[in-house]
């Protein structure tokens, strides 16, 4: 029976892998990273995916190979992600999760401004063996920083048990960490010492809860600098809560109560900030088997006027749950420029479909897209994640909806499968910089476009003038064409700004008309 039910989840993955890659059955832009017995971030993932300043995404994952190791692996998509290479540096070693019998399990990511990943991960495996890792990393050099056991820094014991997985940098590049400590669920908020964690040193600032308690934390960052906290805090009916920690005043005293204080177990939300000055979050109430109603709720806050009211994301029965049992069903994010906010979750309420929902300050929950159909079995679409944080700029949404999760069959047996999904629907506009006349290359042949369109009466017309701007200075004119020139012929002369040479959105977000996506982009 065993033999059996693994061929048939295995088929079942196949199966999907097969879906997603026929453009026949796949819908657009869903793409698998990998399939294997891992294929995730871990459970309780905060971030996974970002973008750098050349519009490359990378999404951080754990896989697990032939050889039954568990490297933590860098993706990268230079085509704004429909298509992925694995980057030949694992992240990880023997120490820190490569090998069993407690591999890593858990990790997340973050980029500065220089476009060096800052990777935070751990070995949880309950209930006693707990160790969480930092390192960091140039996906362009390769090069590698030595490894830093936050456990070792915190002084926390194998047998403290912890959730603490989420990294954040902010505008001056320094690096916020939810650290291990040594009491067990009772995440710190960890800072360090220098920019860029240049020194691999951190200052443990403290619980993050005033009474200690506290799980699942996630971190947001506002136009102030300060630091914003989510958390599950294990008192009373345990209850999900909220307290900023802000550098120049340190802890606020208390924290803000997001959920219900009569209810049972809000163990779980998400948060994002915007350039408005706007913190997002979103969180599940009464997440327990016994509750007969799973609330997925949303709230914004604001300096001066603190959290809004309540309004519900959807809700499902106990029931609609049956053969599902995990509220890690959804995920927040937002485009940091308009504020504008999406919603990705699995709809339990309707026909458990993994769909995209976006709203403004004035308007409720909008359907933009079915994710996933929910006419594959018992598959469970699990662990979503959005890219987009405020800091650093080019991270924003505004550049397009990134969305990954994890695909597995009912009772989740493997294997699964980590699928990235671009959520953009089409709204986002991706082109070839140099590529003026759109035929999918960069030669001469677009300099004479561009020169004819520019000085030959009744000559061409660029679809995209996004694309003729060359030197990226935000005008189309003879010096775009002598920087294309010399970019060719030249040798040492830089080549165009990004998108380029493969295809993507402006990563500075150009005005100059570009009507649609170009024909050469997938």
């Amino acid at each position: 029976m065993k033999q059996f039910w693994t061929l048939t989840t295995a088929l079942s993955a196949s199966l999907l892998v097969a879906m997603l890659c026929l453009g026949s059955a796949a819908l657009p832009g869903q793409v698998v990273l990998h399939t294997d017995d891992q294929a995730s971030s871990g459970s309780n993932t905060a971030h996974n995916m970002v973008r750098d300043a050349d519009g490359n995404l990378y999404v951080l994952s754990l896989e697990r190979t032939v050889l039954d190791e568990t490297p933590l692996i860098v993706q990268i998509s230079t085509d704004g992600g429909a298509s992925w290479t694995t980057l030949p540096q694992n992240l990880n070693d023997a120490d820190s999760g490569l090998i069993g019998p407690d591999p890593a399990s858990q990790c997340s990511m973050a980029i500065d401004d220089q476009g060096i990943l800052h990777v935070l991960w751990g070995r949880y495996t309950y209930p006693s063996y707990f160790r969480q890792f930092y390192r960091r990393y140039d996906p362009v050099t390769g090069f590698r920083s030595d490894i830093v056991e936050i456990s070792v820094l915190t002084g926390a014991p194998l047998n403290s048990r912890t959730s603490a997985m989420d990294i954040l940098i902010d505008g001056d590049n320094t690096v916020w960490i939810t650290g291990h400590h040594p009491n067990s669920w009772v995440d710190h908020l960890l800072r360090s010492d220098q920019p860029y964690a240049a020194d691999d040193a951190f200052t443990d600032l403290g619980a993050i809860s005033p009474s200690g308690s506290a799980q699942n934390t996630r971190l947001a960052v506002d136009t102030g600098g300060r630091i914003h906290c989510t958390f599950y805090r294990n008192i009373g009916e345990g209850q999900y809560e909220h307290r900023i920690y802000d550098p120049v005043g340190a802890w606020q005293p208390d924290s803000f109560v997001l959920g219900n204080t009569d209810g049972t177990n809000d163990y779980f939300g998400w948060i994002s900030s915007d350039a408005l000055g706007s913190v997002h979050c979103a969180y599940v109430v009464d997440a327990n088997n016994s509750s007969p109603l799973w609330s997925f709720r949303y709230r914004r806050w604001g300096w001066f006027n603190g959290w809004t009211d309540e309004i519900v994301l959807f809700e499902a029965t106990s029931d609609q749950f049956t053969n599902i049992a995990n509220y890690k069903i959804f995920n927040i994010g937002c485009d940091e420029t308009t504020g504008k906010v999406y919603a990705v979750y699995r709809d339990l309420s309707s026909a458990g479909e993994l769909v995209l929902v976006e709203k403004t300050t004035s308007t409720p929950w909008i359907l933009t897209q079915e994710l996933q159909p929910p006419d594959l079995g018992e598959h469970k679409y699990v662990y979503p994640t959005i890219r987009g944080t405020l800091y650093p700029e080019f991270n924003r949404t505004t550049h397009g909806i990134d969305i990954t999760y994890q695909w597995r069959e009912f009772p989740g047996v493997p294997p699964y499968s980590l699928i990235y999904q671009d959520g953009s629907g089409g709204s986002v506009i991706r082109l070839v910089r140099g590529d003026t006349n759109e035929d999918g290359s960069y030669n001469v042949a677009d300099i004479i476009f561009g020169l004819n369109a520019l000085f030959v009466p009744g000559g061409v017309t660029p679809n995209c003038i996004e694309s003729c701007d060359i030197n990226d200075d935000g005008s189309f004119n003879i010096a775009d064409m002598v920087y294309g020139l010399n970019s060719l012929f030249v040798p040492g002369s830089p080549p165009p700004d990004a998108p380029y040479p493969g295809c993507g959105p402006d990563p500075l977000a150009g005005t100059l008309d570009c009507p649609a996506t170009s024909p050469a982009c997938p």
